[in-house]
């Protein structure tokens, strides 16, 4: 996950190009929304920041931070979103959407030291945003704090015709990952997690999928985790739902870097899965249905009871493609 950690008061062009976000310093008080071409960051108390690394067409999970001029995460807010369609002449609203505030305490698991805490963050979520079109959209940001209804924040952002990760109902990347009997049972050579987690790492995704079980696929480095959110994410979405569903569904953690090259040199250097599945970031948490295609996905910060959600489906009667939670 990126967060924007610091707010120069500049002017930006925003751009058309894929990926480009900015959001804007002012906002319309009436029915009318807009949604300024040029803007500038600095001089207000509060920052957002659409967490989202990819947005695409049809389902999405809509992530968005908080920050205050200090940098500084803000949880205390209650936060509500109305989208509108830019790609013609003038803004077009096409949907509202409440978000649910989901905090985690950050840690960084050091092999053979530990966890050791490092601050807290927190993202406002949105589930099930969908859009019909790609290109230009913008979201307008109704803030309330400590009772008092803030001034709408208009944020721009790019939608994309799919995302580069696999999209909700495609079929899951049939991956050949290094497990257990690759390296001699020692699962320190494939998981930074301390203690590592040998149970997630018994079978390789390619063969999971020929059991017709569910397989609920994470993505993360505990040790090396940019974020910080790896570790949190294995420990209080993993581990609970692995001690409830082993049995049912099959769990997997894939670490995105070369372990041994990371050990050597300090480099991140993407294993074939990671590139495979084309994921920009880390941590993500896949749901995979009896039918082998992506049911859920959750990237960063995400509750058990987000992902368990998306599992119960694919184990009751498999999760109807485009139905469940988009990252």
């Amino acid at each position: 996950m990126r967060r924007r950690r610091w707010h120069a008061a500049v002017a930006f062009v925003l751009l058309a190009g894929a990926g480009v976000l900015a959001a804007s310093c002012g906002g319309s008080t009436s029915g009318a929304v807009s949604f300024p071409t040029v803007l500038t960051l600095g001089g207000r108390d509060i920052y957002p920041n659409i967490e989202s690394t990819s947005l695409a067409v049809g389902p999405n999970r809509f992530l968005v931070g908080l920050t205050d001029n200090a940098s500084n995460i803000i949880s205390d807010a209650q936060m509500s979103l109305r989208f509108y369609d830019l790609t013609g002449p003038k803004p077009v609203f096409s949907a509202a959407a409440t978000t649910e505030l989901v905090k985690t305490d950050l840690t960084l698991e050091v092999p053979g030291g530990g966890k050791k805490p490092a601050g807290t963050d927190a993202v406002y979520v949105a589930q099930d945003v969908r859009f019909n079109k790609p290109g230009q959209w913008g979201v307008q940001i109704d803030l309330t704090r400590n009772g008092k209804k803030l001034k709408p924040i208009p944020y721009t952002f790019n939608v994309l015709e799919r995302t580069p990760e696999p999209a909700i109902g495609a079929p899951a990347p049939a991956s050949v990952q290094q497990v257990l009997s690759d390296v001699g049972g020692d699962a320190a050579r494939i998981d930074s997690s301390d203690p590592p987690r040998p149970q997630m790492h018994g079978v390789t995704v390619a063969d999971a999928l020929k059991t017709g079980k569910p397989i609920v696929l994470a993505f993360a480095t505990p040790g090396y985790c940019a974020s910080r959110t790896c570790g949190p994410m294995m420990e209080n979405v993993m581990d609970p739902l692995y001690a409830r569903y082993k049995d049912q569904a099959i769990f997997i953690q894939i670490e995105p870097y070369d372990l041994k090259t990371l050990f050597d040199t300090g480099k991140q250097v993407p294993v074939p899965a990671f590139r495979q599945w084309n994921l920009q970031s880390e941590p993500w948490i896949f749901v995979i249905d009896r039918q082998g295609k992506v049911a859920g996905k959750f990237e960063g910060i995400a509750t058990a009871g987000e992902v368990e959600a998306v599992l119960t489906r694919a184990l009751g009667r498999g999760a109807p493609s485009g139905t469940a939670t988009s990252g």
